[in-house]
């Protein structure tokens, strides 16, 4: 009896990674094929915020998707202004900068909503670099949160209608939550980090987006983690994510058909989001593993048509290969010093 026991507690665990896993995966690839099809501003994003939403215990309630939305919003606002203020008072936007990123990375070390500071993150780095440009493009940009955030919200409550939870389905794991003293060190070291690189990048006026913006999921995910072995694990799930997009690549430039494209998709992400759902301990490294392909992939396709050039893919993975040495690099450099500044 005991025995029957386990293996029926084996079993009901293995339907639950199962549904979460094709919640995931079906889910995320649903989106990319979306942002592939259509390509509004930095539609190959939404795929990134998606996973948060589908990997909760349930859908957002009406109220909760609301507030969500009327938050992005706000940011999108908030970083617009900011975007305007780097172009006409580059000075103020300087001094803002850095504490601004303190609050938002403390925010996430201490519990805040994920979803949110992804957003604000990544409003405080991309719509500056497209603000040189253009206000009229930092527009769009900005809006882009609320068209992605929008989309994934109403895609989610699909998801979870087609696959919902199971009877007496335990949550998922909940995030670390860290004292307020190593928030504020984590918090103040990827604050110097992304910040700044964003410094150096407008005072000399480079124009590769991408680096920034890898940057930021980078450092996110080393902030949790002070391990060497995290760090050589996301070295290696970079490089991972990266061979995985290559080979998507040349398969989908050998057959550039929409349908080949989702027939291609459908089961790597399954095949990710199985691992990305699993209680191996190295299953974030498959969190990170898959973004790093979609944000490659996606960007590197998009738009989709047959006369994608490869030097588009070459150039992301020297982005990506710059982000990920930066990121890894600069915070073993600033754990040196910790212990002198005795924190």
């Amino acid at each position: 009896m005991p025995t029957d026991a386990a293996e029926s507690a084996n079993y009901d665990a293995r339907r639950v990674l199962d549904r979460r896993a094709l919640r995931l995966g079906v889910g995320v690839t649903a989106i990319f094929l979306l942002a592939m099809a259509f390509q509004w501003t930095l539609a190959y994003l939404a795929p990134i915020f998606f996973p948060s939403l589908l990997q909760a215990s349930r859908p957002l309630r009406a109220a909760e998707a609301v507030k969500l939305l009327v938050a992005v919003l706000v940011v999108m606002l908030g970083t617009y202004a900011l975007a305007a203020m780097s172009r006409q008072i580059p000075q103020l936007f300087v001094l803002l900068l850095i504490p601004i990123l303190f609050v938002t990375f403390r925010s996430l070390f201490r519990g805040g909503p994920v979803l949110i500071i992804l957003m604000v993150l990544i409003g405080l780095v991309l719509p500056p670099l497209t603000a040189k440009v253009s206000l009229d493009a930092t527009w769009d940009v900005s809006a882009s949160f609320v068209i992605n955030l929008g989309l994934c919200v109403i895609v989610s409550y699909l998801l979870f209608r087609l696959f919902p939870c199971l009877p007496g389905e335990p949550p998922p794991n909940p995030r670390p939550v860290f004292p307020p003293a190593e928030a504020d060190w984590r918090a103040a070291m990827l604050a110097v980090i992304v910040g700044g690189y964003m410094l150096v990048y407008l005072a000399l006026d480079w124009h590769n987006v991408h680096t920034p913006l890898y940057i930021v999921v980078f450092a996110s995910t080393l902030g949790f983690s002070r391990t060497a072995g995290l760090a050589k694990g996301i070295l290696i799930a970079n490089i991972v994510g990266g061979m995985v997009a290559v080979v998507m690549f040349e398969l989908t430039a050998m057959a550039p058909i929409f349908l080949f494209l989702a027939a291609l998709t459908l089961p790597v992400m399954i095949v990710f989001a199985r691992a990305v759902v699993s209680e191996a301990p190295w299953a974030p490294l498959a969190s990170f593993a898959m973004s790093v392909v979609l944000l490659i992939f996606g960007s590197s396709i998009g738009p989709y048509n047959s006369d994608t050039g490869f030097e588009n893919l070459g150039y992301r993975l020297f982005e990506l290969g710059i982000a990920a040495i930066y990121a890894v690099a600069a915070t073993f450099v600033l754990e040196i010093f910790r212990p002198a500044l005795k924190l």
